[in-house]
C-alpha cells in the first residue's frame, strides 16, 4: 500500500479540513481525486483488511473501492459524514459485491513488541489476549461487529459510521456501546 498510484500527482496534501473541496475538484480534477485517496488509502486498506483473509486482497478491493469511487464522483453529494463516510461505503459494498460477508477481524501482525523481547511468557498472553479478543469481535452479530471495526480500524466517528451502514447518530451510537458492553462481558468472563 505504499504506492500511491498514477492519479496522485507530487502536491502536498493540503493542511486542514478540505476534504469536501477536494471532492467537488475532483469532478473534473484527477489530481484532486488523487489527493483524496494520497489522503484516505489507508483507512480504506485498514477497513477493508479487516474483512477480507489476506493483505493482496484487501489491497485489491482498495483499488475497486477507489476506482468505483473516481467513476461516481460527479454523483458525490455531501451528506454529513464526510468524503471518508462515502469512500468507506463504497468499500463496503464492494466487499460485501467480492462475497466477502462473513468478516473476520484478523490478529495485527505477530511481531514482538520490542519492550518485552526477553519476556517470552508476557508475549504468549498477549498474543492469547489479542485472539481472545478477535474471536469475541467474530462473535458480534454483523452489524455490531461491522460498527467496531469502523470505529478502530478506519478509526471514524459515529456520525461517520451511520453514514456507511445507513444508521442515525443515536442509532450507531447504541449500536457501538452495545457492542463494546458485550465485548467487556465477554473478556472478562475469563478474568
Amino acid at each position: 500500500m505504499d504506492d500511491v498510484g498514477t492519479l496522485a500527482i507530487k502536491r502536498e496534501i493540503p493542511v486542514g479540513d478540505r476534504d469536501e473541496e477536494l471532492a467537488f475538484e475532483a469532478r473534473t480534477d484527477p489530481a484532486a481525486f488523487g489527493l483524496l485517496y494520497e489522503r484516505h488509502r489507508l483507512a480504506v486498506f485498514r477497513y477493508l483488511r479487516t474483512r477480507s483473509p489476506s493483505e493482496d486482497d484487501a489491497a485489491e478491493l482498495t483499488a475497486v473501492a477507489f476506482e468505483r469511487a473516481l467513476a461516481a464522483m460527479p454523483r458525490y453529494r455531501s451528506t454529513g459524514g464526510g468524503i471518508l463516510a462515502w469512500l468507506l461505503r463504497i468499500a463496503r459494498n464492494a466487499a460485501i459485491d467480492a462475497g466477502r460477508r462473513t468478516s473476520t477481524v484478523p490478529l495485527p501482525d505477530d511481531e514482538p513488541d520490542r519492550r518485552r523481547a526477553g519476556e517470552p511468557d508476557a508475549l504468549v498472553i498477549e498474543r492469547e489476549r489479542r485472539a481472545s479478543l478477535v474471536a469475541a469481535i467474530n462473535e458480534l452479530p454483523v452489524i455490531q461487529r461491522e460498527a467496531i471495526v469502523l470505529r478502530y480500524a478506519a478509526r471514524l466517528t459515529a456520525r461517520e459510521i451511520g453514514v456507511v451502514i445507513d444508521r442515525s447518530d443515536q442509532a450507531t451510537q447504541k449500536l457501538l456501546s452495545r457492542a463494546l458492553m458485550t465485548l467487556r462481558e465477554n473478556q472478562h468472563v475469563d478474568d
